[in-house]
């Protein structure tokens, strides 16, 4: 055998005992990411009419898979037959492929998203670890500014006083005289004569603090020991306010009727048993997560206050990119659209014009043109558009069942508005002949530029839908300017149907 044989016979061995091997499979793959909405139950429904009405799933799917998937993904949920009312749930937008494990990604407050085909069989979802801040080191953080901005409203309604210039004078004790720069110390009077000495960084002589406290019952110091995280100190200063009640994180409050409101709080405080004002304090660690200001206005007006205490540097606000924070002055809407339903033509045409849709009125239709018979026959339609190079008809005044058959017969994509549709129905048989995806009947909007991530949301009955990279917002509801200057702020159009 000649040394170029004996070379492809070697090659050969080789390449057989190396496909022989078995191969390694253990390189993991990413988890399949299951959107999910966040859905408000409105008062008196069911979970699983909302899956059929709402999310058009049929009752196999419904009672074979969902209820089980939604029940894995909604652990703290004990009942889904039995939910309260404005509860929120987690609702999978389609079940993840068969065999796979998923991760949980809720679907960005004021968007829509594509649902992903559905498969029937899943394996334990693996949850996404949430955010969590870090305890914030006081020594980078001005808490001067804080109390002195943030706080003023809590510090108001508690009728506390803070004391951040000059010296403060301790009583005589003994012919001795005591004072403390309070620039340096700032001192919280509360209104049961309480001083609170601030020492976040354990500065002030333990013999000095001794002296204070062994002599002078209603001095007291914060942090009472060792160096603590700024969270650590502001919560020992709320609760030495006296609340009624104040609750450090717990369960999101929900408030509203027809306008709902999700605030998770890092606390919760409410000043006395029989109002019912409630001050929400949250940190805040950028600026893209702040209240925006309309949302704060809307909120007063609900007894809400909302204190966002800012954990970011000042200068980092006016490096925002434009329309994050300098949106907030801009001029409200002095009117918005209003779809009136007693008017139909009306109500289609303001309709197709928030669409984006070009269309024409009583537009003649030719079903026949004239031949070597001489027949002509042509058909006058309400309203007009060409979509994928083809006339779309819209018609409200009834026509003949023949007449109907000839345009149907040419190809003509048909749409007939009943006198008797109500304006949610006419509206979403007119999006779906545009082929527009909605999202209702309940639209979350993250009150922050943050999206998602936004501790405060507001959630309001209507039907969402894009178009030309613009947001329309339908809606039964009397807004308040408030919202109206909110949405426009979101780039959100809103127009209200009656």
């Amino acid at each position: 055998m000649d040394i170029s044989n004996r070379f492809l016979l070697s090659l050969t061995l080789f390449l057989f005992i190396l496909l022989s091997l078995p191969h390694n499979q253990s390189v993991a793959e990413e988890p399949f990411e299951l959107v999910v909405e966040q859905h408000v139950l409105l008062p008196g429904a069911h979970l699983v009419d909302v899956l059929r009405k709402t999310f058009n799933i049929p009752d196999h799917l419904i009672f074979n898979e969902y209820l089980n998937l939604i029940h894995e993904i909604n652990p703290e949920v004990k009942d889904l037959s039995n939910l309260a009312d404005h509860q929120m749930i987690l609702i999978p937008l389609a079940l993840p492929p068969k065999n796979e494990n998923y991760r949980i990604v809720i679907m960005e407050p004021g968007r829509i998203t594509k649902a992903v085909p559905s498969t029937p069989e899943q394996k334990k979802p693996v949850y996404s670890t949430p955010m969590h801040e870090k305890t914030t080191p006081v020594e980078k953080i001005d808490l001067t500014r804080i109390l002195s901005e943030d706080f003023i409203p809590l510090l108001d309604e508690s009728d506390a006083a803070v004391q951040q210039e000059g010296t403060h004078e301790f009583p005589d004790f003994e012919g001795s005289q005591l004072s403390v720069n309070t620039a340096t110390y700032p001192i919280v009077q509360l209104k049961n004569n309480t001083f609170i000495i601030l020492d976040p960084l354990n500065r002030f002589p333990s013999e000095l603090k001794d002296v204070i406290q062994s002599n002078w019952s209603n001095y007291k110091f914060i942090p009472s020991g060792k160096e603590q995280g700024l969270e650590s100190i502001l919560d020992q200063i709320i609760k030495d306010m006296s609340f009624f009640k104040a609750i450090k994180g717990g369960e999101p409050l929900v408030r509203g009727k027809d306008v709902l409101v999700k605030i998770s709080a890092d606390w919760l405080i409410c000043p006395d048993s029989e109002s019912q004002d409630v001050f929400v304090v949250n940190l805040i660690y950028s600026p893209e997560h702040k209240t925006l200001s309309q949302i704060k206005n809307y909120l007063e007006s609900q007894s809400i206050n909302i204190i966002d205490v800012r954990l970011y540097k000042p200068g980092e606000e006016e490096t925002l990119p434009l329309g994050e924070t300098k949106e907030e002055t801009k001029e409200p809407l002095s009117e918005i659209s209003k779809l009136d339903i007693s008017d139909k033509l009306d109500f289609l045409d303001t309709l197709l014009m928030l669409a984006g849709e070009e269309y024409l009125k009583n537009v003649p239709i030719s079903i026949y043109s004239r031949d070597s018979n001489g027949l002509a026959l042509q058909v006058t339609i309400d309203r007009t558009f060409v979509k994928n190079g083809k006339k779309h008809l819209i018609y409200v005044q009834d026509k003949s069942p023949k007449l109907l058959g000839l345009l149907k017969k040419q190809g003509f994509p048909l749409l007939k508005l009943s006198a008797d549709d109500d304006a949610v129905s006419t509206i979403k048989k007119v999006l779906d002949f545009l082929k527009i995806r909605t999202q209702s009947p309940m639209i979350t909007f993250a009150a922050s530029s943050a999206g998602k991530k936004s501790k405060i949301s507001i959630h309001i009955p209507g039907i969402l839908f894009e178009k030309s990279g613009r947001n329309v917002f339908l809606t039964h509801l009397e807004l308040t300017q408030s919202l109206i200057t909110f949405l426009t702020h979101k780039n959100i159009l809103p127009a209200i149907y009656q």
